[in-house]
């Protein structure tokens, strides 16, 4: 996948170490490079597919991930086939290069439609603030109110995604696709809560942040290694140029407050620091990735900089709701914090964030689906929220889990052979009874 980083164990990363160790010792060697931003990190889960330029060509998506590149002002198609009972929700992340100045005409578009070309929903995102950050859209297919009868029928459908002309550059992104498929609920829908639509972080007071001694995190690079945090205070060190997730466990009834900060800084001249015009860039993703706004940069001054989010209560009912809709699963919710490539001028020895994370409310039961939503990825565990503040990736709780897998199916087989031996063992002591001059067991 080009210069995107893929996480193939620690082999490469061993190798690299040496190599830096032994650059670093050569007579003569030079000075050290300054660390350069970490590229996003496609899931190492993610189905390699080819988006094709004709619906009817178009490969079919299937739960889980998929990765693929597109070129500046590319159209791709991919098929998925839905039933007319479960939910579908599809993100697409698109990757320019870490430290790259896209155009703001640059950015991703998906929709999804009907094979008939019926439009089902769209999102679109631009790369604002010239800076190079994942960008990441999302269409979902809801069924339930407010859906049309042909979005809503068993069938084929498709995810269109283009790519906008962005200048002169033609360098092809990545892109990471992810489908989740939501389980229908038995009985009947809840209906919208009066006042809901107005709970948003625009109409209530914030809350208070949290404070304390911070405690150190490494953001991941992507959905799939971001690194798990709960309520607090966090500390974690930027390469100017990147951007870094965390995931918080927020459950039914909940909302999640987040914040993210960046000190001032003084030149030791005297001399006013730079101004930053987009220094610092939040935002928060539900459990199927979707954005839940369109967070704009802010400027970072010799007084610092600071962005937060505070999220509607999560409840089943916000799908109908057009400000609250993407707050309508529980689960892992996502902190994407952005530093860009300018606030090297005055941090050049890489950019101190502090996270501030509080998830507040009650967790209340959920819906009653009729199928795994846990499998889904949709719901908290109590083992999630063991999971958070220990930093574990999603990558390596799956990893556990197979380990596990693999640990059971060893005892399982390895219990069938003791009893196969001992069952031959008993066979082969009676025949020899059975023979003419045995001897009979003790």
């Amino acid at each position: 996948m080009g210069d995107v980083t893929r996480r193939r164990g620690g082999a490469r990363a061993v190798c690299a170490v040496v190599a830096l160790l032994t650059l670093a010792a050569a007579p003569g060697a030079s000075a050290a490079r300054p660390p350069q931003p970490r590229p996003y990190a496609l899931s190492d889960e993610a189905a390699e597919v080819r988006g094709t330029a004709e619906e009817t060509d178009a490969p079919a998506l299937r739960p889980g991930l998929a990765a693929d590149r597109i070129r500046p002002g590319e159209e791709k198609f991919y098929a998925v086939t839905l039933d007319a009972a479960s939910s579908a929700h599809l993100a697409v992340t698109a990757v320019p290069e870490p430290g790259s100045r896209p155009a703001p005409t640059d950015g991703v578009q998906a929709e999804l439609r009907t094979v008939s070309g019926l439009l089902c929903d769209m999102d679109q995102a631009s790369a604002a603030g010239q800076a190079a950050y994942p960008l990441t859209v999302a269409t979902s297919r809801i069924v339930g109110p407010g859906t049309t009868r042909q979005c809503r029928a068993e069938g084929r459908y498709l995810l269109h995604v283009t790519r906008r002309e962005g200048g002169a550059r033609s360098d092809a992104w990545p892109v990471e696709v992810s489908y989740l498929k939501e389980p229908p609920v038995r009985g009947r829908v809840p209906a919208p809560r009066p006042g809901a639509e107005e709970q948003t972080d625009q109409n209530n007071a914030r809350p208070s942040p949290p404070t304390g001694r911070p405690r150190t995190v490494h953001g991941g690079t992507g959905f799939d290694d971001a690194e798990a945090v709960r309520d607090g205070v966090w500390r974690d060190r930027f390469v100017p140029g990147e951007t870094r997730y965390y995931r918080v466990p927020v459950d039914w009834g909940q909302r999640l407050y987040a914040d993210a900060e960046v000190p001032g800084a003084a030149r030791k001249d005297g001399s006013p620091p730079p101004l930053v015009a987009a220094g610092l860039r939040l935002n928060v993703h539900n459990p199927a990735r979707a954005p839940l706004d369109r967070e704009q940069f802010r400027a970072w001054t010799g007084n610092g900089s600071r962005a937060d989010r505070y999220s509607n209560p999560v409840r089943y009912e916000n799908r109908s709701m057009d400000a609250a809709s993407r707050t309508h699963l529980a689960g892992w919710y996502y902190v994407a914090v952005t530093v860009t490539a300018p606030m090297a001028e005055p941090f050049p020895g890489g950019v101190p964030v502090t996270l501030r994370i509080d998830v507040r409310g009650r967790a209340r039961k959920g819906p009653a689906y009729a199928g795994d939503a846990r499998a889904a990825g949709i719901g908290v565990a109590e083992d999630d929220r063991k999971a958070a503040g220990t930093g574990r990736t999603a990558g390596q709780v799956r990893a556990d889990a197979r380990l596990r897998t693999l640990g059971w199916t060893g005892i399982g087989v390895g219990s069938a052979l003791l009893l196969g031996l001992a069952g031959w063992f008993l066979a082969a002591r009676r025949r020899s009874a059975a023979a003419p001059g045995g001897r009979a067991p003790r």
